[in-house]
């Protein structure tokens, strides 16, 4: 994105300025290069009243001189899921992956290896200019609304990756997953932008209904928590023997 484009010690400086909460420039640059990446603007003086040299923070100049337009255009043209299309170029790609802009990841969640997809990373999307994604475990979100809510639950992996959230009581079990897909199995370990619903199972002392809790009209991990932990207090509680009601001597029973 500029006629001069950094050198990869520059590069590397300004990769960890990115992943920087503030876009602050490692300390002991020195003065030569700060002046060098100032003079292009790439990079800003920060003002500050510590002691102590100078700080300087990426600019979006510094931002845009990290990316090719094939890179930026590869990231920007995503699919809403994250995913990198597949028409994007073998080199092009290898180099995301190579700088973390982008990362192989299976379908529990898992770093990937080559077979698998190319999502575009935090700091990928940090760069291009895109929003923030909650990078948790969606089973993290599910087990605090359970909690929440009073519902003690785990997380149960199986030896093929599946997981899922489980909660056990005496004669209950209750389940929940993601659907990756036809022979694919299950996730409750996704991150929660990957997520799309949570599918829910019942064991009720044999009776196994599937609780109805999947919305798939959206990708709102916290939401779809909340909703499906308010399904499984709802049925909880309706299988809660009521409390004995205590009468005094002689009233009417």
């Amino acid at each position: 994105m500029t006629d001069t484009p950094p050198s990869s010690r520059q590069r590397a400086w300004m990769f960890t300025a990115l992943g920087d909460p503030d876009l602050l420039m490692p300390k002991d640059i020195p003065l030569r290069s700060l002046a060098t990446m100032s003079r292009r603007t790439w990079i800003q003086a920060e003002p500050g009243d510590a002691p102590g040299p100078l700080r300087h923070s990426l600019t979006a100049e510094g931002r845009a001189a990290l990316l090719t337009v094939a890179k930026l255009n590869a990231l920007l043209s995503a699919e809403d899921t994250g995913r990198i299309t597949s028409t994007v170029a073998w080199p092009t790609l290898e180099s995301l992956l190579r700088e973390g802009l982008a990362v192989r990841i299976t379908a529990h969640g898992q770093p990937g290896t080559a077979d698998d997809p190319a999502y575009i990373s935090a700091l990928g999307r940090r760069l291009a200019g895109l929003p923030a994604v909650d990078e948790r475990p969606a089973s993290e979100l599910l087990i605090a609304e359970l909690t929440a809510r009073g519902i003690e639950a785990f997380v149960q992996d199986d030896e093929e990756g599946n997981s899922h959230v489980v909660h056990r009581s005496p004669g209950f079990e209750a389940g929940f997953w993601r659907i990756l897909g036809p022979g694919l199995g299950n996730s409750a370990n996704h991150p929660a932008w990957m997520h799309d619903g949570w599918y829910g199972f019942v064991d009720d002392g044999g009776d196994c209904p599937s609780l109805p809790v999947r919305d798939l009209t959206g990708r709102d991990c916290v939401a779809d928590s909340a909703r499906a932990a308010d399904a499984l207090a709802v049925l909880l509680a309706a299988r809660t023997p009521a409390p004995a009601t205590s009468h005094a001597p002689g009233a009417p029973q």
